[in-house]
């Protein structure tokens, strides 16, 4: 079990990470970088769920995308928390 959470947790981390970090490649502002980042952290594991269940015959199969539900949605919700108390035009300010 602390392999899949470890999994999930990097999975996550890795999508924030990358969809901020490409966003300011591509030279959005920093309220679309945050936009971008969560679109990118929070992908649909109750589709790898629905897959998981239908396609495989062990209930075991589904642990993953369920785990990864839950991990993502805290995880997005305390980025989306901490950002809230963040003023997007401090970052520009260098």
């Amino acid at each position: 079990m602390g392999m899949v959470v470890l999994s999930v947790l990097l999975l996550h981390f890795a999508g924030f990470f990358v969809g901020y970090i490409a966003a300011t490649l591509a030279g959005f502002k920093e309220p679309q970088r945050r936009a971008v980042s969560i679109e990118v952290g929070m992908q649909n594991s109750s589709l790898g769920v629905v897959l998981a269940a239908s396609h495989f015959s062990s209930a075991m199969v589904s642990l993953p995308p369920a785990v990864s539900a839950v991990i993502m949605n805290i995880m997005g919700s305390t980025l989306g928390f901490f950002w809230r108390g963040v003023d997007p035009s401090d970052s520009s300010k260098h």
